[in-house]
C-alpha cells in the first residue's frame, strides 16, 4: 500500500497546480527599447594601479596592453606565481623601487600562506635576476650555463622575460614618480576589445615644432669610455661569432607560430629563443611596443637614437 502513496501525492500535486493556473496566462511585459544595457547593473570595474591612471590619458591603447601584460606576468606566468613573484621583488630592489617591492610582495602574500626561504634553484634565479639588471653585461657563458642546469630552456627564457619585464615597469614607475596604491591593485584580468572602443590618444605636437623646444631639464653625460663607431661594429661582429649560450627551439614550434611571428622568428636570432620558447610572453610584449608606436607618432630617428642611448648606458653590444 505505500507504495502507491508517494505517486499518489504526486498526481494529487501535479493536478492542484494545473486547477491552480489561471484560465489565460498573463501577457509578458513589454521589451524594453534601446537602452536595456542601462537598465542592468553596471559591470565591476577593478582598481587600476596608479601607473595606469598616469599613462591612461596620453597612451590608452598602450595601457590596455600594459594591463593585459601585467596579468599575465602576474597570473599567467610560466615560471609559476611564487617564482615570478620573487624575480619581480628582486628587480624592484636592486632598483629601490618601493612601488615594485610592494607590488611583488603583495602577490607573493597571495601565494604563500607561510613565507619560506627561496630553494637553492630559486636562490640562483634570483641572483641572476638581480646580476641582469644591475650589470647584465657583465654575466658569463659559465653562470649562463649553471643556469641552464637547474632550469630548461623554456623556463631561462620566461626568467629572461619577466626580469626585463619588471624593469621596464619599475624604471616606468621611477620616471613618472609613482608612488602606488593602497591597497595594493589586483592584476585586472581583462582582455581589452580597442577596436571596438576606439579610443583615440590626444593629437601630438608636429616634429618640427619640437625641434625649437630648448629643455631646462636635467644634463647628464654618460661615460661610454672610448669606443667609437667602428668599434662598436667589431664588437657587434665578434657576438656575431660566439656560441649561443642557449640552444635554439626546434623548427616545430617555431612552424607553430602565426605567419608574421614566424617570419620574424626566423630571421631575427633573439625572436627565434623568444618566441620559439615563450610565445605568449613574446606577443604581449609586441602588442605593448606596437600600441605605443601607434599612439606616440614617435620619430623613428628620435626613438633608434634613444635606444642607442640605453645600450650604449648598458655596455650592451647589440
Amino acid at each position: 500500500m505505500r507504495r502507491f502513496i508517494v505517486p499518489a501525492l504526486l498526481v494529487f500535486a501535479c493536478a492542484a497546480s494545473a486547477s491552480a493556473q489561471p484560465a489565460k496566462t498573463a501577457p509578458p511585459p513589454p521589451a524594453l527599447p534601446d537602452g536595456t544595457w542601462e537598465k542592468l547593473p553596471p559591470p565591476k570595474k577593478p582598481l587600476l594601479p596608479e601607473w595606469a591612471k598616469v599613462f591612461a590619458g596620453p597612451l590608452p591603447k598602450t595601457t590596455a596592453k600594459m594591463l593585459e601584460l601585467d596579468y599575465l606576468h602576474r597570473e599567467k606566468n610560466p615560471l609559476g606565481a611564487r617564482l615570478a613573484a620573487r624575480i619581480r621583488w628582486t628587480v624592484a630592489d636592486a632598483l629601490d623601487s618601493k612601488y615594485g617591492r610592494a607590488v611583488a610582495k603583495a602577490d607573493l602574500d597571495r601565494t604563500e600562506l607561510v613565507a619560506r626561504p627561496p630553494t637553492e634553484d630559486e636562490a640562483a634565479a634570483l641572483a641572476f635576476a638581480k646580476k641582469l639588471t644591475l650589470e647584465g653585461h657583465a654575466i658569463t657563458d659559465s653562470e649562463f650555463a649553471a643556469l641552464l642546469k637547474r632550469f630548461t630552456p623554456e623556463q631561462v627564457t620566461a626568467i629572461v622575460h619577466t626580469v626585463a619585464c619588471a624593469n621596464f615597469q619599475n624604471r616606468i614607475a621611477l620616471a613618472l614618480g609613482v608612488k602606488g596604491e593602497d591597497p595594493i591593485a589586483l592584476p585586472v584580468a581583462t582582455q581589452f576589445d580597442l577596436d571596438a572602443a576606439k579610443v583615440k590618444a590626444p593629437e601630438r605636437p608636429s616634429w618640427d615644432d619640437l625641434k625649437s623646444v630648448k629643455a631646462g631639464g636635467i644634463a647628464v653625460r654618460v661615460e661610454w669610455g672610448k669606443d667609437g663607431f667602428d668599434e662598436v661594429n667589431a664588437a657587434m661582429d665578434r657576438q656575431k661569432e660566439r656560441t649561443l649560450r642557449v640552444p635554439l627551439p626546434s623548427n616545430a614550434a617555431i612552424e607553430k607560430l602565426p605567419p608574421r611571428e614566424r617570419d620574424s622568428a626566423k630571421r631575427i636570432l633573439w625572436n627565434t629563443v623568444s618566441a620559439g620558447y615563450q610565445p605568449e610572453l613574446t606577443r604581449a610584449w609586441f602588442a605593448c611596443l606596437s600600441a605605443y608606436y601607434e599612439e606616440s607618432k614617435v620619430d623613428r630617428v628620435f626613438t633608434n637614437s634613444m635606444f642607442w642611448v640605453v645600450t650604449r648606458t648598458n655596455d650592451c653590444f647589440y
